[in-house]
């Protein structure tokens, strides 16, 4: 590891990083006529598909390389192996990120599939060590769920596995299933569930209750929140993607309601502060209660109108839920989750005392 470089890092869902590998352009390209003989697969050195797997996951020469143990030159060679290989760029650089064809998209899964089976048949036989284990995890996790597990989630894994590196990414609506497919993050803990794809594996870690988050200083603060109130109250919607209604507005078309929503935000980390001074009112789950404090100036009040629970999801790909990596990981997620759910209760109780 890098000197002073943090061993716990918090990126945007594009993988930014430096790319000092070489180039492969138009000039570089040799097409089918030009490329003599195939390569057969008796000569396929199965470290490129290695190679080809972690470039798909980092994007980026430098960082396949450090993750592989290999120098730039010698992932860049590999690369131009898998070029010849595929009769295909595979990969374009778009400033410091190397972007996928759609070739090398379609190649991942069969690739992936064939790499996981073989590292499933060598794990059998070995066994996954924590306390020394030098792997980079990644977990996608949405800005809710961050805020209330990141501190114990840092403490546990750096404790369990000090040699190792975690990775926490945003994962955010669509996003998160490609992620995973791609193999971009081990596994995401999300609010967000994805019906349409039957691929993933899901567990359900627990639930939230939604509540209405005022400014303590406003006037609907002061008492229960009726259903005058809240309809005729200004709402703030949290929402990533700035257009998705929530819950609260399907539990209010069912009753023939709806609420007026006059603005949106793309997080939770900003709610205190954009409520504060404000008569605006916004829905967050029961979670928060163990970060919210005088200081945060937000009151919690229950919806004057019957709302879903919000389920807690953790998702992974089917390929690396025997991975004992992943397995691991899983583990100390279900576990932190499950502490912060016993500690919610815990103030709940005391609320309602």
């Amino acid at each position: 590891m890098t000197p002073g470089r943090s061993r716990f890092m918090m990126k945007n869902q594009g993988l930014i990083g430096s790319m000092n590998g070489s180039t492969f352009g138009a000039d570089s390209c040799h097409d089918k006529a030009s490329m003599g003989n195939l390569m057969s697969f008796n000569d396929l050195d199965l470290n490129l598909l290695r190679v080809f797997d972690v470039m798909m996951r980092e994007r980026s020469v430098t960082r396949t390389a450090h993750e592989l143990g290999r120098t730039q030159s010698a992932i860049s060679h590999s690369l131009s192996r898998l070029r010849h290989l595929f009769h295909d760029k595979l990969f374009t650089r778009d400033g410091g990120v190397m972007r996928p064809t759609p070739r090398a998209v379609e190649l991942l899964p069969d690739i992936s599939a064939g790499l996981a089976a073989i590292r499933a048949s060598i794990d059998r036989h070995q066994i996954f060590d924590p306390a020394t284990t030098r792997r980079n995890f990644r977990v996608g996790l949405t800005d809710y769920h961050a805020m209330i597990i990141i501190p114990r989630l840092l403490r546990e894994f750096s404790t369990q596995a000090p040699h190792a590196t975690l990775n926490i990414i945003p994962a955010n609506g669509i996003e998160i299933a490609s992620s995973l497919h791609l193999r971009q993050i081990d596994c995401a803990l999300t609010g967000a569930v994805i019906k349409d794809d039957p691929s993933l594996l899901k567990i359900e870690l627990g639930q939230d209750r939604l509540f209405c988050a005022v400014w303590s200083g406003s006037e609907i603060a002061r008492s229960t929140m009726s259903l005058e109130t809240y309809l005729s109250a200004s709402h703030l919607q949290v929402s990533a993607d700035g257009v998705s209604s929530g819950l609260a507005d399907a539990a209010l078309k069912e009753l023939g309601l709806r609420r007026n929503v006059v603005a949106t935000i793309s997080n939770y980390l900003a709610l205190p502060w954009v409520l504060r001074g404000t008569e605006l009112v916004a829905h967050c789950g029961d979670g928060v209660l163990q970060i919210l404090d005088e200081a945060s100036e937000v009151t919690l009040l229950s919806p004057p109108v019957p709302i879903p629970n919000v389920s807690a999801w953790l998702l992974l790909h089917p390929q690396m839920a025997t991975d004992p990596g992943t397995v691991w990981l899983k583990e100390i997620l279900s576990k932190i989750y499950g502490e912060s759910q016993k500690k919610k209760n815990e103030i709940l109780a005391k609320r309602k005392s």
